[in-house]
């Protein structure tokens, strides 16, 4: 796997390593993206990576590939057969449930919308959108507004599925090398809880960011990487279970998240009631005849 490749990326929710479809789609450029494992821009974030060290690399990155186009690692070049917007190949792609949802997002605004869809969507391809597109939404609403709490949902919806094995199918994986198949299943499902992981632990970085208690949690990857000294997915879930979520829970209850939830419901709501209400007025001065 070529970890500065397009299919390594935040911003392609297609793929992943052997999971995902033959094609990716880059929610950056708007691109269907025929080369994957060769190709690369400056806006590359990678996901293997948690949040400090990527943003790290990114700009390291940015500085031998340019941010306005899709070109390939080995020469720097951009090649139009690399990737697509074709309006037919993009109605093939979006027969697809799961592409469907992640070449709709960021249109009309709709970025959440398009996650929780994900999120209800079975299956691995479904949750691997939603983690890697949600990296990228949590971390530009923390750049934008500055609140960890933009992040929240997507933090609970994973921390659900935290101790869960995912259940990868045959028909989920575009590659499977030399490895036997049982074996690329298991690889394939432990990247999975990893991104989980990872994801779960950008959320925890903005939180200690902030002074929240959240923050207080220690580095879960680390820990893993500490604690598991072979390769076994049942030994990941327990440690998971016996060692990780307790350590979530004890600064984010489900008590606390449904109070945390329930603030960004009201301010949400504030904040359309005052927008409607300025755009009532602009129309209400608009129509009302001149004060002499």
């Amino acid at each position: 796997m070529k970890l500065h490749s397009c299919q390594n990326c935040w911003f392609n929710g297609l793929q992943y390593g052997a999971l995902g479809l033959a094609v990716g789609y880059c929610a950056m450029h708007k691109k269907i993206l025929n080369f994957p494992d060769g190709t690369t821009c400056g806006l590359h974030l990678r996901k293997d990576l948690t949040l400090s060290r990527a943003l790290e690399v990114s700009e390291t990155h940015k500085k031998k590939y340019p941010v306005e186009l899709i070109c390939r690692i080995n020469d720097g070049k951009h090649h139009d057969s690399d990737m697509s917007d074709d309006q037919k190949d993009m109605e093939r792609l979006k027969k697809d449930p799961v592409a469907d949802t992640v070449t709709d997002y960021g249109e009309l605004g709709s970025t959440i919308e398009s996650l929780a869809q994900l999120k209800a969507m079975p299956g691995a391809r479904a949750e691997l959108a939603m983690l890697s597109l949600g990296r990228g939404y949590a971390n530009n609403c923390v750049l934008n507004d500055g609140k960890w709490t933009s992040g929240v949902h997507l933090y609970w919806w994973s921390r659900r599925r935290l101790s869960y094995i995912p259940e990868v199918q045959v028909t989920d994986l575009r590659s499977v090398g030399a490895t036997q198949l049982s074996r690329q299943i298991d690889l394939t499902s432990w990247s999975l809880v990893m991104l989980r992981l990872t994801f779960i632990e950008d959320i925890i970085t903005y939180a200690r960011d902030q002074g929240d208690p959240l923050g207080k949690t220690p580095s879960l990857t680390e820990q893993a990487a500490l604690s598991l000294n072979t390769f076994n997915l049942n030994n990941l879930t327990k440690w998971i279970k016996s060692e990780a979520i307790p350590q979530l829970d004890a600064q984010l209850s489900k008590d606390r998240y449904v109070e945390l939830a329930n603030q960004l419901h009201s301010a949400r709501t504030c904040a359309e009631a005052q927008q409607n209400a300025a755009l009532d007025g602009d129309s209400a001065g608009a129509s009302s005849p001149p004060v002499s």
